[in-house]
């Protein structure tokens, strides 16, 4: 009797038990290819940084990290208030078949546990993927001083979405945001989030890693020599040995590149027979009313040459003076980038939405939460229930 009673009470609590665990998904991307690609992921920190501390912590270039978040080159000893998001631009690979980053290494503290690892990176990583990656369990626990790989989740996609230049983040679901709010704040739709990331419904949980597409400038068609940039709008880029800095302007989504004016020792920026330098233009008015402009533009380089030509086109009106230097004076400013809600840019992502196609294997869904803890805590469940009716 005592058991007919207990059953419709104690079944409740198996079921409860195993959706406990469904939790925490994210995308990931297969892959067969040795290539890799440029992405992002949005890391909030769980205390106040350094950005150098942040750069070392995830083991990426402070110069990189400070391009990702149109933060300025001396910017680099600034403290980041804790629960502040940032941009860490990675190197996406292919590791055994699943698109994935695993450059970040952590060394062991006397303290350290598989969670406070896992929160120290923002939940990018869970305790049990950190575990597994290392071999770590109970004949193997962790050790102080031991260096650990942490895998990071990031994606490709063929740097598209529906045949737009875009850069993918990996994205951490947190408490209160739901699919609308997160498409309207980078420039996507939801269809578009739910098709990228396998989702059959648009229910997202804490703890869920989406990846959401960046709109962004690509120089595939400016006819560079030696060369290929994908800069996110709302970042920048260092190149040409850091002596050329390139934005992406928002408006239309142009790559436009300037002088950095960080290195002191930078040769080849003046445009053959002209006094222009690379990204400053001339404008001149004509009889016509519109504008011929003369601009000094970036070309690509190879070893210690920068390469550049002058392109000669016509306007319906000139600028005027704020326009003599082209290229980063007209992407959003570095001012009041930083926010515990929002993404580093005062207007991050203003490129129009687009319904995705992607020409790459399908992303797939998976829980973070392993199968044998499920059934191993389920059977501890039924072994009570066993107990009880025997």
């Amino acid at each position: 009797m005592t058991s007919k009673v207990l059953f419709p009470i104690l079944l409740p609590i198996l079921l409860l038990s195993l959706s406990y665990f469904v939790v925490a998904k994210s995308v990931f991307e297969p892959c067969n290819a040795s290539d890799s690609c440029p992405s992002y992921l949005l890391y909030r920190l769980p205390l106040d940084s350094k950005i150098s501390e942040i750069a070392f912590r995830f083991k990426v270039n402070v110069s990189d990290l400070l391009a990702a978040n149109f933060i300025d080159s001396n910017q680099v000893n600034q403290i980041l208030p804790e629960k502040s998001f940032v941009k860490i631009p990675i190197l996406c690979s292919c590791v055994n078949g699943i698109r994935r980053f695993s450059s970040t290494h952590y060394t062991i503290g006397v303290a350290d546990t598989l969670m406070s690892i896992s929160e120290l990176y923002g939940g990018l990583v869970s305790a049990e993927q950190i575990g597994i990656a290392n071999g770590v369990d109970a004949q193997h626990p962790l050790a102080s001083g031991q260096s650990l790989v942490i895998p990071l989740p990031c994606t490709c996609f063929n740097n598209s979405n529906n045949g737009v230049a875009s850069v993918y983040m990996s994205y951490v679901v947190q408490s209160g945001d739901d699919l609308t709010r997160i498409a309207a704040e980078y420039g996507v739709t939801t269809g578009n989030l739910e098709i990228i990331n396998g989702l059959g419904q648009p229910q997202i949980d804490p703890g869920d890693i989406l990846a959401i597409p960046l709109a962004a400038c690509s120089s595939v068609n400016l006819n560079w020599y030696n060369e290929s940039l994908i800069i996110p709008n709302g970042s920048y880029a260092l190149t040409a040995n850091n002596c050329i800095k390139c934005g992406c302007r928002p408006t239309d989504l142009s790559m436009e590149c300037s002088a950095s004016g960080i290195v002191d020792k930078c040769s080849h920026l003046q445009c053959k027979d002209s006094n222009l330098f690379i990204g400053e233009r001339h404008e001149k008015h004509t009889t016509f009313g519109n504008c011929n402009v003369t601009a000094c533009i970036y070309r690509g380089h190879l070893g210690g040459k920068t390469f550049r030509s002058l392109v000669n086109s016509t306007d319906a009106k000139c600028l005027g003076n704020q326009s003599q230097r082209t290229g980063l004076s007209m992407v959003s400013p570095a001012a009041d980038y930083i926010s515990p809600y929002l993404g580093l840019s005062p207007s991050p992502y203003l490129a129009k939405s687009h319904t995705l196609g992607l020409n790459s294997s399908p992303a797939h869904r998976h829980s973070k939460k392993s199968l044998s803890q499920v059934l191993h805590f389920s059977l501890l469940v039924l072994e009570l229930i066993l107990e009880i009716f025997l």
